[in-house]
C-alpha cells in the first residue's frame, strides 16, 4: 500500500474544511467510515474530491459495487481491495478459534464504545425496553435526555413521528449519565474478545452496535465477528441494507428461521432501530430452555458462518468485487 497517500480517521476533514492540499500525483487510501453517507448518498469528502477533479484511484473500506454512490460519483475512481479490508479489521480474529461453552443465562448483550449518535440512541432504547443488563451490555460514555431528544430532532422525523418515537427512548438521567464498561480497549480486539467471550456465550443474541448506524450506506466492521467466532446469534443496528450487504458481498448467512429482517429495509435510523428492538423484545419473555431450542433451529447457519470465517471463504467472496 506504499503507493497510496493514506488518510486516517477524521483527517479527511482537514482537506475539506481547512483547505489542506491533497498530493496531486498520488492515489489515496482512506481508512474508516469517511463520515458516513447522507440519505441522498452524498459524502462530504467525495463532494470535495469531485469538486477538485481528483482523478487518481481512491481506495476505501467500502464496497460500492453497482451502488447509488457510484452513480452519484461516476467521475471518481473508487477502488475496493479485499486484502486491505481483511488486514484492517475483518481478519483480526483468524487466530481465535476456542471459545467458552455456550450456556445461556441472559437474553441480550450489546457493546457500545464511542459516543456516536447511534450508540446513544441504541443504549437509550434498550434501557427503555428493559433490555439493557449492565452485567452483559456496555455503555462507555455518558449523555443526557436533552442529547437524545436533540438527536431525534435531527433525524428527519415529522413532529408527530418525533412525539411517537420519543416514547421509546429513556429519559432516566441516572442511566444516561452512568458509564458501564468491561475493560474496553478501543481497537484492541484480541484483548476485548477475551474480556467479552463469556458474556457472548451466555447471551442468546448480540445486538451489534455498528459504526455510524445513522449513515445511509452499509459500512461493515469486525464487530459482528465477535459473535461469529463464538458461535453466537447476532443482529446489527447498522445502516439500511447492512445485513443484506454482509450476506451478498461477505457471504455470511442471515438467521432467517427465527429473526425477521424487515427492519433492515427501513431507511430512517430511528424507525429502523425501534423496529429492530420491537422485533427482538418478544424473545425476552422466553425461558433459557426456549432460547436454547431456538438456537438449535439456526445451528446449521451458525456453523456455516463459523466455518465460512475460519476457512477465509469470506475473503474469496470479497475478491469478486475488487475493481
Amino acid at each position: 500500500m506504499d503507493k497510496f497517500f493514506e488518510i486516517y480517521s477524521t483527517e479527511y476533514y482537514e482537506f475539506i474544511y481547512r483547505n489542506k492540499q491533497l498530493p496531486v500525483d498520488n492515489s489515496i487510501l482512506i481508512h474508516d467510515h469517511i463520515g458516513g453517507f447522507n440519505s441522498d448518498y452524498s459524502n462530504d469528502l467525495f463532494d470535495f474530491l469531485n469538486e477538485v477533479n481528483f482523478n487518481n484511484p481512491i481506495l476505501t473500506e467500502y464496497i460500492f459495487h453497482n451502488s447509488e454512490v457510484l452513480k452519484k460519483y461516476k467521475h471518481l475512481n473508487l477502488v475496493f481491495s479485499a486484502d486491505f479490508k481483511n488486514d484492517v479489521d475483518i481478519g483480526i480474529f483468524l487466530n481465535y478459534n476456542i471459545h467458552p461453552e455456550l450456556k445461556f443465562k441472559n437474553m441480550l448483550c450489546s457493546f457500545n464504545g464511542s459516543d456516536h449518535v447511534s450508540r446513544q440512541l441504541l443504549t437509550s432504547t434498550l434501557q427503555q425496553f428493559g433490555l439493557f443488563n449492565k452485567l452483559y451490555s456496555s455503555k462507555n460514555f455518558s449523555c443526557n435526555a436533552l442529547d437524545i431528544n436533540g438527536h431525534l430532532m435531527n433525524l428527519n422525523l415529522s413532529n408527530n413521528q418525533q412525539r411517537f418515537y420519543d416514547k421509546f427512548f429513556t429519559d432516566d438521567s441516572k442511566f444516561l449519565n452512568e458509564v458501564y464498561s468491561f475493560n474496553y480497549e478501543r481497537f484492541d480486539h484480541n484483548n476485548n474478545i477475551r474480556n467479552l467471550e463469556t458474556i457472548l456465550t451466555e447471551s442468546f443474541v448480540h445486538i451489534v452496535s455498528e459504526t455510524m448506524a445513522t449513515s445511509y450506506y452499509p459500512f461493515v466492521t469486525e464487530k459482528f465477528l465477535y459473535s461469529v467466532v463464538t458461535r453466537g446469534l447476532f443482529l446489527s443496528y447498522a445502516q439500511p441494507g447492512w445485513h443484506l450487504h454482509v450476506e451478498k458481498y461477505y457471504g455470511f448467512k442471515k438467521y432467517n428461521k427465527i429473526f425477521d429482517y424487515k427492519f433492515d429495509d427501513i431507511k430512517n435510523p430511528v424507525e429502523r432501530l425501534v423496529e429492530l428492538i420491537t422485533m427482538i423484545s418478544k424473545f425476552s419473555v422466553l425461558t433459557t430452555d426456549d432460547w436454547h431450542d431456538l438456537y438449535l433451529i439456526e445451528q446449521d447457519t451458525i456453523e456455516y458462518n463459523y466455518d465460512h470465517y475460519f476457512s477465509k471463504q469470506y475473503l474469496a467472496e470479497l475478491k469478486k468485487y475488487e475493481n
